[in-house]
């Protein structure tokens, strides 16, 4: 949603892709040894005991959304693979909808975590902007805010593009490769993990966030489909994904046909309400527009400590300072902003004041959610931009005794003297 810059990446050497590694990267020799130590240390403090008794590094995964800059989120995902995590649940919108049911998948069936770039690395962005019923009036934009777009197209149509593209790349290999098709493939049970505290209605490797505009709502799938009057472990998950990613105006959002349906909602104590939604058809859009970032997605609902800790990506820098702005003199200015602050800065308090010690902040380069022109080299970046960030925050966990796991110890951190 922010304006495109041509902004080259500064070469680093640091981390370099290495296609000969099966990871795609190579650290150099001191940060290598720099984050072998990192990991050691962390295994003195942050093992979890599953209950096969063995000792394992433990995380569930909150993923942001940014559309082609969640390439970096894959860098970000093998480093800390490479350190011997594994990821039980993993949460995301837009972008980071798209990485997390291929990590939760990837994680279901059993195979190499290195499978997420190898998926994503036959994403041709591209194709993004070569469907759609409107896409004629466009040669060529960057974002959605470009003078490009004509005004009365959009009047007329709800999206550039279809967006159908997503679904015919990530269907097979969710299907095929990893045999998941609708939630149902995706729930967790008890015996898998018998000392959760979600309630059944939340029992899924993934939850992806989107945005209903009908109803003016959060939507978080499959948590939400009851809402709908739709069984949850009947539902495709591509679908979701499709409708997390769909960013206003760029892509045709998905319309839903809702059934009536009555929702218990538990109230104070032991008492609760029943809510009646009426059926019809619902629009929902990318879920960056009320939930970009669900940090607190997985927090344990018992009052318990939490097992292991929940680590964010966020694709974009820690903000230390704040440039010149500039104030809107137009309406399409102004419509224009309104969205792109509910797409991007929503969550920018949250974060600062109470997870930023426990999220990974992944440089983009600059770059825009839409710049789906992106060259190999910036892609390249990208990722490496990923690792970095990760093989950094781990480096950095090491020293202050562990990832936190409570809002309160991310907050101590985050507020903790500076020497």
């Amino acid at each position: 949603m922010t304006e495109v810059t041509q902004q080259q990446p500064v070469e680093r050497t640091d981390v370099v892709i290495d296609n000969a590694s099966p990871l795609g990267y190579r650290r150099s020799q001191f940060l290598q040894q720099q984050f072998e130590t990192a990991v050691a240390d962390l295994r003195k403090v942050d093992l979890w005991t599953d209950p096969k008794g063995e000792e394992r590094l433990v995380a569930d995964l909150v993923l942001e959304g940014g559309g082609v800059k969640g390439i970096g989120l894959v860098g970000a995902v093998l480093a800390l693979s490479e350190a011997g995590y594994s990821f039980p649940r993993v949460a995301g919108t837009s972008a980071g909808a798209i990485a997390a049911t291929l990590i939760a998948s990837i994680g279901k069936a059993g195979k190499p975590m290195v499978s997420l770039r190898t998926y994503l690395s036959n994403l041709d962005f591209k194709q993004f902007m070569q469907t759609g019923r409107v896409a004629h009036w466009i040669s060529a934009i960057g974002s959605i805010g470009a003078d490009a777009v004509d005004a009365s197209a959009l009047m007329r149509r709800m999206g550039i593009y279809s967006g159908d593209y997503l679904a015919e790349w990530l269907a097979p290999i969710l299907t095929n490769d990893l045999g998941v098709t609708t939630f149902d493939d995706l729930k967790i049970s008890e015996a898998d993990d018998p000392g959760m505290s979600l309630p059944p209605e939340r029992r899924y490797r993934v939850v992806v966030h989107t945005s209903d505009i009908t109803r003016a709502e959060l939507v978080r799938l499959p948590w939400d489909f009851a809402y709908y009057g739709l069984e949850r472990d009947n539902e495709q998950v591509v679908r979701a994904v499709r409708a997390s990613m769909s960013i206003p105006f760029f892509f045709e959002p998905v319309v839903v046909q809702a059934s009536s349906a009555d929702v218990t909602i538990p109230g104070p104590g032991n008492t609760s309400i029943v809510q009646h939604y009426g059926g019809g058809s619902v629009t929902w859009v990318d879920g960056g527009m009320l939930a970009n970032f669900p940090i607190d997605a997985f927090d344990r609902v018992d009052g318990q400590p939490p097992r292991w800790p929940t680590i964010g990506i966020k694709l974009s820098s820690q903000a230390l300072e704040m440039p010149t702005t500039v104030a809107c003199h137009e309406s399409s200015q102004e419509a224009m902003r309104c969205l792109r602050t509910m797409m991007n800065e929503w969550d920018r308090y949250h974060v600062d004041q109470a997870t930023a010690a426990r999220t990974i902040f992944v440089d983009n380069l600059g770059l825009s959610a839409t710049q789906f022109d992106l060259t190999p080299q910036q892609q390249d970046q990208l990722f490496l931009s990923g690792v970095r960030a990760a093989t950094s925050f781990l480096i950095e966990m090491s020293t202050v005794g562990g990832v936190p796991r409570t809002v309160e110890q991310a907050r101590r951190l985050a507020v903790r003297p500076q020497h």
